[in-house]
């Protein structure tokens, strides 16, 4: 275990449409700007791409008796079942990059996360958190990529996952993008300036 590197792993975690992956975009644009090394890992899921999505760049897309085969030979640090979707973060994507002194950020719900940080016990970690249920709802709502049903699933499951950001390091309530990425930035980066 890379405990001496372990600061530089960045578990962030956040409900569904509270702008987690809009903030990362933001800090990978921000670290490429700046010459920072910074590598997102890349989560396995069994869940269909959305429009939009790429497989190897926004997920590893695979079956499920792939991810299971990978389950059974360890590949996973962490899996988890969310909304009826298999989703694991392969070990090495994490090791081999802190091993060559990257920021490493993860990407991942709250269950995840928690269980990285039993793995990873000095690794930072950052809850985002929307403004309020009803924002939630209407940016959910507003970004049109689910039926009204799985809006109304992700919502309850928001509110049950806003209950566990007192586990985490860190929380960003995100009013703004602007103002949430400088928080963000400042977290990651003044970590690290050391």
């Amino acid at each position: 275990m890379l405990s001496d590197k372990q600061d530089k792993l960045f578990i962030i975690t956040a409900p569904s449409g509270a702008g987690k992956t809009s903030l990362i975009k933001n800090i990978l644009s921000y670290a490429e700007t700046n010459g920072c090394k910074v590598h997102l890992t890349l989560s396995h899921t069994t869940r269909t791409p959305r429009e939009g999505e790429i497989d190897g760049v926004d997920y590893c897309f695979i079956d499920e008796n792939t991810f299971k085969e990978n389950i059974d030979n360890e590949i996973y640090v962490e899996y988890a079942m969310v909304h009826g979707n298999l989703y694991g973060t392969p070990k090495d994507s994490i090791d081999s990059f802190l091993e060559d002194d990257f920021i490493v950020i993860m990407e991942i719900d709250w269950q995840g996360a928690l269980n990285i940080l039993k793995a990873y016990p000095k690794a930072e970690s950052v809850f985002i958190s929307p403004p309020s249920i009803e924002d939630l709802r209407q940016r959910l709502l507003d970004r049109g990529l689910d039926s009204e049903d799985v809006i109304n699933q992700r919502v309850s499951g928001a509110e049950k996952e806003i209950l566990q950001k007192t586990k985490f390091k860190h929380e960003i309530i995100n009013f703004s993008l602007d103002t949430a990425t400088k928080k963000l930035i400042n977290i990651i980066f003044r970590e690290n300036h050391g």
